[in-house]
């Protein structure tokens, strides 16, 4: 079972009411054809099926540190499935696939996809699929060090709005402990790093939430209409 159908199964046991808690975690770019710049690294990667077969021209390939932090690159999986990024500094980052209602990595993959890219050196990176359409029932919120972000594409410590009845997943993609605190839910308690909480929006209104730990620096706001 994967994350989406865990939280899908959990709504339905609490027959839609509001539920609360801490739960497991809830540019464009081609392949590179020539060295990586010197000191840099390159990431050469393939989207594919469960059955390994090449996925192409579908959803979006999001590249972020590894904080859950976004370098600002993203790459379209082309007509061959390949995607890339190129002349990245050596480090740690992750990637996260979007293709919402139509395909997404499901357990027991690990997503964000998590490596290390190395000067002078390309990194394979391989992202399995599951295709098909499927129901949008939860948005979910990074928490790391300093910022909290509606995925994938939201504004650091801005509004994250969403539909009544929406499960609100905030996932700690940090190294600190955090915490969800504010709004109905009142407090999530402390999160380790890739813990999650899980609220469901039962109430509409405009709620400011904060870190317990890390005060003004990490303030977000939630709307649910």
């Amino acid at each position: 079972m994967d994350r989406r159908d865990f939280v899908t199964n959990l709504v339905n046991v609490v027959g839609g009411l509001g539920v609360a808690s801490i739960v497991p975690s809830c540019g464009t770019g081609s392949v590179p054809s020539e060295p990586p710049p010197a000191g840099k690294g390159n990431v050469d990667g393939l989207v594919t099926d469960l059955d390994g077969n090449p996925v192409p021209s579908l959803g979006r390939v999001i590249l972020m540190f590894a904080s859950g932090r976004q370098v600002g690159l993203s790459a379209n999986p082309d007509a061959r499935a390949r995607f890339s990024f190129v002349g990245l500094a050596p480090g740690e980052y992750q990637v996260r696939y979007h293709a919402p209602g139509q395909a997404f990595v499901p357990e027991p993959f690990p997503h964000p996809i998590r490596f290390r890219v190395e000067a002078d050196g390309t990194v394979p990176l391989h992202v399995p699929v599951r295709v098909g359409p499927y129901n949008i029932n939860t948005v979910e919120i990074y928490c790391g060090d300093g910022f909290f972000q509606l995925q994938p594409d939201g504004i650091e410590n801005g509004e994250a709005v969403v539909a009544r009845g929406i499960n609100v997943c905030w996932y700690n993609v940090g190294v600190d402990v955090h915490s969800i605190t504010g709004g109905p839910w009142l407090d999530s308690g402390d999160l380790q790093r890739t813990q999650a909480y899980l609220w469901t929006a039962n109430q509409t209104g405009t709620f400011g939430y904060q870190c317990r730990h890390h005060g003004p620096d990490m303030r977000a706001v939630l709307r649910v209409v």
